[in-house]
């Protein structure tokens, strides 16, 4: 909930420069408005810091949920910063009317409790066993993998390919928890983890992953912030992000209903793999990675080009089609909304069940997640009650879907913007 500029400008002497009052930045945590202007250039996290400098955001619960096993960290760097306390003149220039700020402080006050609740159970204490047995089931896919891609049977090289295309999609799912954190709890050790397994298994950049997944996850389907929306020319799951009518009438965007999975998943992971991701890790240095990316293609050339191509796709396809169906065919906005508000109406569970859990690997309680992205995410069934009465509690409705139900609404939503655009 950063100030307007009359804020940030009351109280500053004539003779400061206009430019410099210009490039002030802060933010808004725990009541005071602290500068950021020099750290957002430092920030580990990337550009996500500066969505919360502009006007009615705060930034309390955001820098609290995504930095919850860093809280001493959090507290000295906070210090290190020069602050000022909000005041009511702050509150009347952000945008924000009486009601809906009374309605964001009460709902902050019953997050915060169900939080506190939730860290005294020790919820988001890690689980070795279970971590154990997430690494195990990656290593056994991987093994049988290679091992059947080499046997001259089709079915079994088939069933081979499968198995290889699952350790690479099930590898993204522990790559997203580690980034999150939430895997071993230990930042630097659950770093390492997303860093091996992500180039190991799929010649991929964990860090780049973070740096965009975390944009998405602040603020679900915000426009102009949600990198998730950011598609185009492949795909738009909005017709809103089309800002240009002829790029909507596209043969991509016009088929998009049936490219999506065909083939727009396997050009984005190969964009990724070629270009993107080894880009980003040259331009910073990150040797380790890179060193784990370039083990990759090893494992690539010893199973063919062929069977490699189609182990991609196969993993894209899961893991990229599993993540549309919390997200993408729901409205955008264009905020600011409060930290519970964006779990709540801009993304969506996916019914639970056995089978399902384990397919999504817990990705199903995407509004779970979203509140407590460093919570381990096989806990995320434990809270689904408690996270149904908040949003009821507030008038808020709580979204929860059948898995096939969900994927008809995702291609539903592909279709219904394509026919959109085709008439704009």
């Amino acid at each position: 909930m950063a100030p307007n500029q009359t804020a940030l400008t009351s109280g500053i002497p004539d003779g400061l420069k206009s430019n410099e009052i210009k490039t002030k930045k802060e933010i808004l945590y725990e009541g005071n408005f602290y500068d950021v202007t020099e750290w957002v250039k430092r920030h580990p996290g990337g550009k996500i810091i500066e969505f919360y400098t502009e006007s009615g955001e705060d930034a309390t619960l955001a820098i609290q949920q995504f930095h919850q096993r860093s809280t001493k960290k959090v507290i000295a760097i906070m210090s290190s910063l020069k602050k000022r306390p909000a005041t009511s003149q702050d509150f009347q220039t952000m945008g924000l009317d009486t009601k809906t700020i009374s309605r964001h402080k009460s709902l902050t006050t019953d997050f915060l409790t169900l939080f506190e609740e939730l860290k005294n159970e020790g919820v988001f204490d890690p689980c070795l066993p279970h971590v154990t047995y997430r690494l195990l089931e990656l290593l056994f896919c991987a093994i049988l993998g290679v091992y059947l891609s080499f046997e001259e049977s089709l079915l079994l090289k088939t069933v081979g390919i499968l198995s290889l295309a699952l350790f690479q999609g099930r590898c993204g799912f522990v790559v997203h928890e580690a980034g999150h954190k939430s895997l071993i709890g230990a930042p630097q050790l659950d770093c390492f983890i997303q860093a091996a397994l992500f180039g190991l298994s799929n010649g991929l950049a964990g860090k780049w992953w973070s740096s965009q997944h975390n944009r998405h996850h602040a603020m679900p389907q915000r426009m102009k912030r949600d990198v998730d929306l950011n598609t185009l020319p492949l795909l738009a799951f909005n017709a809103k992000v089309v800002t240009n009518s002829e790029h909507g009438k596209s043969f991509f965007i016009q088929n998009q209903a049936i490219l999506f999975l065909a083939l727009d998943t396997l050009l984005v992971a190969i964009m990724w793999k070629v270009y993107l991701h080894p880009r980003y890790v040259i331009q910073r240095g990150n040797h380790h990675q890179l060193l784990f990316m370039a083990l990759h293609y090893v494992f690539a050339y010893y199973i063919g080009f062929v069977p490699y191509i189609i182990t991609v796709w196969l993993a894209s396809v899961y893991i990229f089609g599993n993540f549309a169906l919390s997200h993408t065919h729901l409205p955008v906005t264009t905020g600011p909304l409060h930290w519970v508000e964006y779990a709540l109406l801009h993304t969506m569970d996916v019914k639970p069940s056995a089978l399902c859990n384990w397919w999504m690997s817990y990705l199903n309680f995407q509004i779970e997640h979203h509140l407590f992205p460093t919570m381990p995410q096989f806990r995320h069934p434990l809270i689904v009650d408690r996270v149904r009465k908040l949003a009821a509690k507030h008038g808020i409705p709580y979204q929860c879907e059948p898995y096939f139900k969900s994927v008809s609404m995702t291609f539903e939503n592909l279709d219904h913007v394509a026919k959109d655009l085709r008439h704009n």
